[in-house]
């Protein structure tokens, strides 16, 4: 059984003023790649999907993720 790492969504910066997606603060996320997309980290955004269903959520501010401990993947 693989394990990921899980954060924890609390959104700042432009996640606050132009958010195109609907997580509330406090929702478990984790990092995703998307192929054909940059790495997580570029200009410092990350794509993330919900940590308990695994659906894809969008790109989000690196600063908006709080490191939350591991979940399974």
């Amino acid at each position: 059984m693989k394990r990921k790492r899980a954060y924890e969504f609390h959104a700042v910066g432009w996640d606050v003023f132009d958010a195109r997606h609907d997580i509330p603060d406090g929702t478990l996320v984790v990092k995703t790649s998307v192929p054909g997309c940059p790495p997580n980290g570029t200009m410092g955004h990350c794509f993330v999907a919900d940590a308990a269903t695994g659906k894809f959520i969008g790109l989000v501010m690196a600063a908006s993720l709080k490191p939350a401990g591991t979940v399974k993947a």
